[in-house]
């Protein structure tokens, strides 16, 4: 059974100021495969996760339409969202110990979403729970434990226990091997390929672009809460076609292939929505800031690429034209250039001197970055 997110969009309300989170996301979750989401810290990942379990915190507006099997979800009171919680739609959250009770042992807290959803005692629920801890190459006294007493990884195997010890239909995951041994980082990557296997439809936050690319099926990438590019993972790192997806890419070191190291220029951003001097007359209007800088440094035009101020081959019009999401072969681009501009392209290029053939027809393109 899918989940459908459709032109989602999330604000917070800080004071005088509102930050803009998420614009106008759709996304869609299909039974049997991963989707990838990847941007950097701000943009605004986790809070398309918490959105769809209808945790957003209270300063939260949220608007568009997300569904299951094609019932609504949004809208939803907290009784009813708390019956589909973990029965048909589990998520593992970021900083896997402070998401666990600490006065409670692991083997409860797994336990407890079979005394919720399934009414069963508390000793059959406990020996269910070790069961499933089991599977995840926990040891049974381990469970007797407390979240502090475990280490990263053994926290990080009980969460995905309890996430899946109803076999939801989806399955949300938020940086699930952040700060993991290389063991434990290889074995979480095998249970998510098992649950893919299974039918169950993924969603992958990460910062790990080559986790991405190696255990999902489709790669969305987020800047600023607006969807820059949407392609099947195995081009996140080969074939990227946004200027931030490049720059993502090249600002990853790998052991595996040989690339020059790049960066994107500037400091990252947020953004809010504001009225100038409280006066509710005035117009609302959005504008870019870092974190360290005044709100006077520059505004946000109303259309236009967000990307614009730190992209190397933005046109004046970048900054001038709404831009959405358009097909360019099997990728979504939201790029006024189609994506990577080519700079130098070559075609059945070839070279005589008299009867020396200097050069045969030759293809080359060379794109922006390259």
């Amino acid at each position: 059974m899918s989940l459908k997110i459709e032109n989602l969009s999330v604000a917070y309300h800080q004071g005088e100021h509102t930050v803009l989170a998420l614009e106008e996301v759709s996304l869609e979750l299909v039974p049997g495969r991963t989707l990838a989401l990847v941007g950097e810290s701000g943009s605004g990942k986790t809070t398309l996760g918490r959105a769809c379990m209808g945790l957003l915190p209270d300063n939260a507006v949220r608007q568009g339409r997300i569904s299951l099997g094609g019932r609504r979800l949004d809208g939803l009171d907290e009784g009813s969202m708390n019956k589909i919680r973990w029965c048909r739609m589990a998520m593992v959250f970021q900083n896997g110990a402070a998401n666990l009770n600490p006065v409670h042992r692991i083997i409860d807290q797994v336990a407890e979403p079979l005394i919720q959803h399934e009414g069963l005692g508390r000793a059959e629920a406990g020996d269910r729970a070790a069961l499933a801890l089991s599977g995840m190459g926990l040891d049974p006294g381990l469970g007797r434990r407390y979240p502090h007493e475990l280490s990263g990884g053994q926290v990080q195997r009980a969460l995905l226990a309890m996430a899946l010890i109803l076999d939801p239909e989806v399955l949300i995951l938020d940086e699930p091997t952040a700060a993991l041994d290389a063991m434990s980082k290889a074995f979480v990557a095998g249970v998510i390929r098992r649950a893919r296997a299974e039918g169950q439809a993924i969603l992958l936050i990460t910062h790990d672009l080559e986790t991405a690319q190696n255990l999902a099926d489709t790669a969305a990438v987020l800047y600023l809460g607006q969807i820059m590019e949407i392609m099947p993972a195995e081009d996140f790192l080969s074939r990227p076609l946004h200027p931030y997806t490049l720059a993502l890419g090249r600002s990853y070191p790998s052991m595996t292939a040989t690339r020059d190291l790049g960066g994107i220029r500037g400091d990252a951003f947020y953004r809010t929505v504001h009225r100038h001097g409280g006066n509710m007359d005035t117009a609302a209007h959005s504008h870019t800031q870092s974190p360290g800088s005044g709100h006077e440094n520059g505004h946000a035009p109303p259309t236009g690429c967000l990307f614009l101020p730190r992209c190397t081959q933005g046109l004046d019009e970048c900054g001038h034209e709404a831009i959405s999401l358009e097909m360019v072969g099997d990728h979504q681009v939201r790029c006024l250039r189609g994506g990577i501009a080519t700079l130098i392209e070559m075609k059945g290029v070839c070279k005589t001197y008299g009867q020396t053939e200097a050069l045969k027809p030759i293809a080359l393109s060379l794109r922006a970055g390259e």
